[in-house]
């Protein structure tokens, strides 16, 4: 385009463009639109203006350069403004939030999200809101299961806590340790020690006693069987010592439906049972016996009758009907046990716990001709009294009594359900400080109540060996 007063003022002042100035300087006329084409970014560009020689790009926000071309890093001051994330792009920028949290109105500011005004955030377990994120919350030995929204069981147990035994309950667990290998819990509840007694044992025993307690079942703990061609009267003498008020000295005779007799204790006296020609009768006699003591006991057959002694003293004499020394096939026999019978308790003229337990020396069977018990006791500690045995003295041991109690309900259809209980009554004088006193187990295995000493020193000690709560978390 002609622009005449421009033209004219260039003329005027560097003269005309058809005349050579030696400044080189002249008046060029007819331009062409310098924005054509446009050299600006167009993405960065609002408009390109002709200078006549030149052009300019006015950028749009967020650009810059002669050109319009190179980005303005908004975040590049502080952070754009942003709260939280801001993103620049080219020719702009926009803020963003962290996970758990939103963008309010202004574009700018961040919010946290309570996530705990959702009631399923967490399902069955306690949900706590966090800064940009959520907990859920479980009780000690609990985990929470993000699958199942539930606090679950942690199986502690699985996770090799315990030094040897342990049970996995509930939300806690709970170390064992093998009480009968002498060992016990530690306190820090997942260990063991031994088990140090807190009262000397007198462990010492003696060669020449027999222990006649050694089978708890009743069992005799020795059997013996006399043959003779001759008829023979039973003469037998022994010294003993028990605090038992109830249990078997002896048995001596035939078969469980032949002729026989049962020396024995009830309520701390010397009790004889017999059997003769089918006939059953039981007596009683003497003073009490079972005060520890050694006694000297003696039983001798004499024509038709019995003659049992005590240090000498004749307590009871009894007259029978027959022999104990049967006939049979030419020769006279006669079966003896010690420490038990060798039929049922059930079968004996009146029923007693055979199991004795008291200790026996210096005995004499038929006039001393046995000599094998004294070898087998010798040669077998378990069937040897200890030396010293008073009230109140202690002997290791890992032995324990064992009961099978049965007992049912009333049917639904009767009435209402009858009640049982068990009620155990000891006074204890313990040796060690650790041990189980009682316990009901039931045919599964699954202890229902144990009673028992611990050394702990506080019941705090019980602590539950939970883990810490677990939680679910929502991160960015």
């Amino acid at each position: 385009m002609r622009r005449p007063s421009c033209l004219a003022a260039c003329i005027s002042k560097h003269g005309s463009p058809y005349a050579k100035n030696p400044d080189f300087v002249t008046c060029v006329q007819n331009l062409p639109d310098q924005c054509s084409p446009d050299p600006c970014n167009k993405e960065g560009t609002q408009v390109c203006q002709d200078l006549m020689g030149n052009f300019y790009c006015q950028c749009r926000a967020g650009w810059r350069g002669r050109l319009c071309n190179t980005d303005v890093d908004e975040c590049g001051q502080q952070n754009g403004g942003c709260s939280q994330i801001c993103s620049n792009k080219p020719g702009s920028f926009h803020c963003a939030c962290y996970g758990g949290y939103t963008l309010s109105q202004d574009r700018q500011t961040c919010h946290d999200v309570d996530e705990c005004a959702d009631t399923g955030a967490c399902g069955e377990a306690r949900c706590r809101n966090l800064p940009g994120s959520y907990s859920c919350l479980c009780d000690e030995g609990f985990a929470f299961s993000s699958q199942e929204k539930a606090c679950q069981d942690v199986d502690e147990c699985a996770e090799g806590r315990c030094e040897q035994a342990c049970i996995n309950s509930p939300g806690s667990y709970t170390c064992h340790c093998d009480g009968r290998g002498g060992l016990k819990l530690s306190l820090d509840m997942s260990t063991c020690e031994d088990i140090l007694p807190c009262v000397p044992f007198n462990v010492a025993k003696s060669v020449k006693s027999l222990y006649l307690g050694r089978m708890f079942s009743g069992t005799p703990v020795i059997r013996l069987r006399f043959k003779r061609l001759q008829p023979t009267r039973l003469v037998a003498e022994f010294d003993f010592r028990t605090f038992d008020p109830e249990g078997v000295l002896f048995f001596a005779g035939g078969h469980q439906d032949s002729t026989w007799i049962v020396l024995g204790l009830r309520a701390g006296r010397l009790e004889l049972q017999l059997r003769y020609q089918g006939v059953g009768r039981v007596t009683s006699s003497g003073p009490v016996i079972n005060h520890g003591m050694w006694q000297t006991i003696s039983v001798e057959e004499l024509e038709r009758n019995l003659v049992i002694k005590v240090n000498k003293d004749a307590v009871m004499k009894i007259a029978v009907a027959g022999d104990l020394f049967q006939l049979d096939r030419g020769l006279y026999h006669l079966n003896l046990t010690v420490g038990g019978i060798p039929f049922k308790e059930k079968d004996l003229v009146q029923p007693m716990n055979p199991r004795l337990d008291g200790c026996m020396r210096s005995w004499n069977w038929l006039n001393g001709e046995d000599t094998t018990i004294q070898e087998t006791v010798k040669v077998n500690v378990k069937m040897q009294c200890f030396s010293v045995t008073e009230k109140g003295a202690f002997f290791p041991g890992s032995g324990f009594a064992f009961y099978s109690l049965d007992y049912a309900r009333t049917s639904p259809d009767v009435g209402t359900e009858t009640t049982w209980e068990i009620e155990a009554m000891a006074r204890i004088r313990p040796a060690t400080d650790t041990g189980v006193l009682l316990a009901l187990v039931g045919d599964d295995h699954a202890v229902a109540l144990s009673v028992a000493l611990v050394d702990y020193h506080s019941t705090k000690k019980l602590k539950k060996q939970g883990l810490p709560s677990h939680a679910g978390t929502r991160g960015p």
